[in-house]
């Protein structure tokens, strides 16, 4: 990798992939430093995503006049065990099947750590967000796709592996298939991608699509459905995991006119019986495009911690 700039035994770069865009952020001292670089989705849909994402941060960190030490990676679908190649990233067909962190280090000579988007924005979010200090905490996050984390105890809850990958649950319904989706999945009906699709139909602006709905009543309609499905998901996901908190973010929830009261009530009308005992506390994700950086900062200070304690179990 080229000289950006000084290098710092605590400098992070962090690329943040989604359906859409690329972010590009640092950290310096476990802080983020200067500002995110944003580029579109597309600038890596390309035979060899692995070189364009590298030439990409070689790039940023030129600009941001900073030569990072290692660097964190998302990727927004299925990552393996290892933490090295992409099982299934729906909204980026090129990038499955590869080796992701560890061909993304050798082009770079650095080290490279692979995570789940929303893992890093939700932690970013208990680190210093809207779950600041909290745990227990179940993250729904509706954009390009549509996915979940959950932050308990004992840090991130993964499962068998991958989990919470809230936007391939089945559902019912007739509309077929996305690219790269199967039919009859969560993020057909209720992300960003559906809101696309009725943008087109409807002749109007995506960012638009909410502030339109009420001079079209057939938008609306199908607007109110996405919503409620929406709401299912979360409502269905808090049935499974009994957070104590849930924090709802992405790119649908911020658009302009999002009906965010609606959503709220909806998931309230749908919780566990035992839910209703006690104040529902829902919050919207508050650090935007700085949640990923705050996540890597977080995330790579909860692996020292668990390495201190693994090498003093009685301490």
């Amino acid at each position: 990798m080229t000289d950006g700039g000084p290098r710092s035994a605590g400098a992070i770069a962090v690329i943040e992939i989604g359906g859409t865009s690329v972010r590009i952020g640092f950290a310096l001292d476990g802080a983020p430093f200067g500002e995110v670089q944003t580029t579109a989705t597309s600038r890596i849909r390309v035979a060899d995503p692995i070189e364009a994402l590298a030439a990409l941060l070689q790039t940023a960190s030129e600009e941001a006049g900073i030569r990072p030490a290692m660097i964190v990676a998302t990727v927004p679908g299925f990552i393996d065990r290892d933490f090295d190649r992409v099982l299934h990233a729906a909204n980026i067909p090129e990038l499955n099947g590869r080796l992701m962190a560890s061909e993304l280090s050798s082009a770079l000579g650095l080290p490279v750590r692979l995570e789940r988007d929303v893992v890093l924005q939700l932690l970013g979010e208990c680190r210093a967000g809207a779950a600041a200090g909290k745990a227990h905490v179940l993250g729904v996050y509706f954009g390009t796709g549509i996915g979940g984390a959950y932050v308990g105890d004992n840090g991130v809850f993964r499962g068998g592996g991958w989990a919470l990958e809230i936007g391939h649950m089945p559902i019912e319904g007739g509309r077929r298939a996305l690219p790269g989706l199967l039919a009859h999945r969560l993020e057909v009906y209720a992300s960003g991608r559906t809101l696309s699709a009725l943008a087109e139909k409807h002749a109007s602006p995506v960012a638009e699509l909410f502030r339109a709905a009420p001079a079209d009543p057939a938008l609306d309609r199908a607007l109110r459905k996405v919503v409620r499905i929406q709401a299912y998901a979360v409502a269905g996901a808090v049935a499974l995991l009994s957070p104590r908190l849930v924090v709802l973010g992405g790119g649908v929830l911020d658009m302009a006119d999002y009906p965010r009261a609606r959503l709220k009530t909806i998931i309230e009308n749908h919780l566990p019986p035992p839910m209703s005992m006690v104040p529902f506390d829902v919050r919207w994700a508050a650090l935007g495009e700085r949640s990923a950086i705050h996540g890597a900062i977080q995330m790579l200070e909860n692996q020292v911690v668990t390495a201190a304690n693994t090498m003093n179990p009685g301490a």
